[in-house]
Parts: structure tokens; sequence; C-alpha cells
């Protein structure tokens, strides 16, 4: 199989390009000093970007400077993880603070309750004085952001090349007395998934390439040993999104090849952004925080997309910078557990001085992290997902060195990786006896989450497993 390399724009034409220049009424505006004194808080966010899809993360085969810029001015969190692999699943737990469970969102269509969106982080930044903005993607679960209802003053709708024109617009604009808060949400990477299919991608082909150009496949290419029988059914059952059944090794590296180019198409609109921000004088005393809503496959385990819990789809990039003079910068954490979903709500609240009910909302501000003052987080953090094909849920827990996963149905369906030694996650230990204790000791964690979360499923599928400890993981199947 080989990819088509040039195709046409869904969105002909192109937009015309607007001064990202402070203008007189902005510079008048900066040097007047504003009586609240509480940050701007900007978030930007990415759709389908995975962890070590940036320069800055060590990654050789692309060039991210914005990325890496914002990186060396802040702390780039090693180990954050999205509370969901799915965009409208985890930008409903961004949105609301809660895990995606609790809000009722399972999948791309699925409406938040209701309670929760009126809570959501428009409505509690908005009702605490700040000015709230929204460009790009919204996906909760309508794509593009309604114009009422959300606390946010809508920019525009999903189109990466306008976002930093519309922004710079806006800070032209913006109340002088109040702070801001913006969210910029941008869809590239996610034009892989056209680039995979050999459809036109939204802003445009990619240049002509050859193989010769392509990286190198990575080193856990191959699947795991006793890999949960339900990732590959999922894969089965949904071809269009997982259309690499017949992919050779040299399809993947093309795949890798124009996923990095779209990662870089994104990374150039953020410079955009940024230094329509700088132009302002907005950027220094900002905090700025970075991620994206899930990762990418990016042929790990030759799986593409995103649905299950291999390290590449749910770990994902974070960076924080914080206002200057109180910025730990250039700092890469390795030890700070997070969950996005739970924690950039926790952040901005904790910015903006809104104080959160502790029994309802368990993510943890990431201030204390990028200020210097700290370098731990969370202990353990949870993700869930369903294979929506496949109608099979799943969970997992990372936790210091262990990951554990488990899928509700067929065979194999615990996994217990050594993440220290196996990054890769390519030995599952769940079925090695030698193991027992650590896999033990996960369950009874996870049991206790689904305990915490209200997870009736949950907590019946670990009720099973705890009281059949003795039995050999990769013997029990589901479907009991």
């Amino acid at each position: 199989m080989d990819f088509i390399r040039t195709s046409r724009p869904l969105i002909a034409g192109s937009v015309a390009a607007l001064s990202l220049g402070a203008s007189a009424q902005a510079q008048a505006a900066r040097t007047a000093p504003r009586k609240d004194k509480r940050p701007d808080v900007i978030f930007i966010l990415t759709d389908q970007q995975t962890a070590r899809a940036m320069s800055c993360a060590g990654n050789p085969w692309l060039s991210t400077p914005n990325m890496d810029a914002l990186a060396a001015d802040g702390v780039r969190f090693d180990r954050a993880y999205c509370p969901f692999p799915l965009s409208g699943p985890c930008r409903s737990s961004l949105i609301t603070g809660c895990m995606p469970f609790e809000v009722g969102a399972y999948d791309n269509d699925d409406r938040p309750a209701q309670e929760a969106m009126d809570t959501g982080i428009g409505h509690r930044m908005d009702e605490a004085g700040y000015e709230c903005l929204y460009a790009g993607k919204w996906h909760v679960p309508e794509v593009n952001i309604p114009e009422q209802g959300t606390g946010f003053r809508k920019l525009c709708d999903m189109d990466d090349r306008i976002i930093a024109d519309k922004c710079a617009e806006a800070f032209d604009r913006r109340d002088p007395e109040k702070p801001l808060f913006l969210v910029a949400s941008y869809l590239n990477p996610h034009e892989i998934c056209e680039f995979a299919r050999n459809q036109s991608l939204h802003y445009g082909a990619l240049p002509p390439f050859e193989l010769e150009e392509c990286p190198n496949l990575p080193a856990n290419f191959m699947p795991s040993t006793f890999e949960a029988e339900a990732i590959r059914i999922e894969e089965r059952l949904a071809p269009r999104s997982h259309d690499v059944f017949d992919y050779s090794q040299n399809d993947w590296r093309r795949y890798l090849y124009g996923y990095y180019r779209l990662v870089e198409r994104v990374d150039r609109e953020i410079g955009r952004l940024i230094q329509a921000l700088k132009d302002r004088g907005m950027y220094d005393d900002a905090v700025i925080i970075f991620s994206s809503d899930h990762g990418d496959g990016a042929a790990a385990h030759q799986w593409n997309q995103k649905w299950v819990l291999f390290e590449e789809c749910i770990n994902v990039p974070l960076i924080v910078k914080a206002p200057k003079g109180r910025a730990a910068a250039g700092v890469s954490n390795d030890k700070a557990l997070s969950n996005i979903g739970l924690d950039v709500y926790a952040t901005c609240c904790d910015y903006a001085g809104v104080k959160l009910d502790p029994e309802r909302y368990r993510g943890r501000s990431l201030r204390p992290v990028a200020e210097g003052k700290s370098e731990t987080l969370h202990d353990e953090v949870f993700v869930e997902t369903l294979l929506s094909s496949a109608k099979v849920r799943g969970w997992s827990i990372v936790e210091g060195r262990y990951k554990y996963v488990l899928y509700i149905h067929f065979q194999n369906r615990e996994m217990l990786y050594d993440l220290d030694a196996d990054r890769g996650e390519m030995v599952n230990l769940a079925v090695d006896r030698r193991h027992a204790s650590e896999l033990k000791r996960l369950r009874r964690k996870m049991y206790d989450w689904g305990v915490k979360t209200g997870d009736k499923r949950l907590q019946r599928e670990l009720k099973y497993l705890i009281e059949n400890e003795e039995r050999p993981s990769g013997h029990i199947r589901g479907n009991r």
C-alpha cells in the first residue's frame, strides 16, 4: 500500500493575513497598570499529539521550535496523561474538571451532564471576573463552540489558520481592566486521520517526499507479549479508522513522516499566537498551559489512531509557563504525574482564586510545580476508555514505575508493565507469577478508584479478579 502524496484541500482559498503587531490602543492599555493583579491564563490545545512528538522531548524526526521555546520558559511535564484517549470525552473532562465517566461522556457524540457543564471552566472563570475567549475546535460534543451557554465568547470556528489572527484582534479589543482567559484549540496533528485514509487534508496537502526522508520504525513497532485481545478485535471491527491492516513497514514509515509534518504545521500556528502575545506585552506575565487532548499510536505496536491505552495514546505533552519572576524555567519534570482533564481545570481555578470542593474535584493545580515549589503532584493517575466498535470498556492506572491496564472482555484482558525497564510496553508481566504482588496491589487501587467514582462496572470487574487472584491472569477471560 502507498500513500497519495498530493491532495486537494477541503477548504479552498486563503485567509487574508491580519497584522499581529501591537496597535496603539493595545500599547496604551499595556502602559496603564491593571488593578486586578491576577495573571492572564492562556490554554493552548492541540489534537492527537503524543508526548514524544516534540523536539524538546528528544525526538530527532521533527522540529517544534515554538513548543520548545515555551518549554524553555516553563516546566515540561514528562508524565502527563489524558483522562480518555478520544477527543470528545477528554474535552468534556477538560471543560468540567471531572472524569468522562462521571459526566456521561464515553464517545465523541456524548453530551456531558448539564449540571457539570453549568459549572464548566468558562463559567467558573467568567464568574471570577475573567474575560473568557474561545478560538477553534470545541467538540463537547459539537465540533464548533456554541455562541452562548459556555461562559466563553466565541472568536472563531475550527480553522487552525485563522486562530492567531482572531486572537490578535481580540487582544486589541480586550477590556484592559479584566484579566484574560483564552482557550486556543487547534485541530492538528489530527489531519493524520485523513492522511492515513488517502483523503484530502483540511489545510492543504503535504509537499511530496521520498521514502529516504521517512523515520525509522519505533523499537516497539511489534505487538507486545500477551497483548489484550480486545485491541485487535477493535481494529478489525473499525476498518475505516484502522485501515492499516495491509500496511508494509515502509507504509508505516510514511505514516510517521506525515504525522510529524502535521505536528510541525500546528507548531507554526502556535508560534504566531505566541508572537501576538509578545507583540502586545502579554507574554511574560501570563500563565500559558500547552497540552493535547490525547495522543496517537504513532506506529507503536502497529497502531494508528487513539482509543487504546498504550503510552503513545494516553501520554500527552504538557508545558506550563508561570508568570515571569515565578516560573521554574527550562525544567523537564519526570516525577509529577498529571491527569490533564482534572489538573488543567484546577490550575486555571487556582490562578483565578476560585476555591473548589475537593469531594467533587480531584484535580490538583499544576502551579506549585510550574513555580518550582514542588516536584511531585499525584501518586497515581487513572485513564479510562471505550473501544466502541468492540463494546469494550477499559481502564489504566499509572503510578511509580508500574502501569496496570484492564479491559472487560476477551483474552489477556489484564496487562502490567514496568515502565522504568520497558517504556515501550513490550512484555506483559500480568501473566508472570513473580509480579503477582504488584498485580494484586494495583487491582485493589483500581477497585478503590471505581468506588470513589461510582463506577459499578469497574467495581464488578475488579471484585471478580480479586476473588480469583490465585488463578493465572492470562487465562482469565471476559464474557463470564
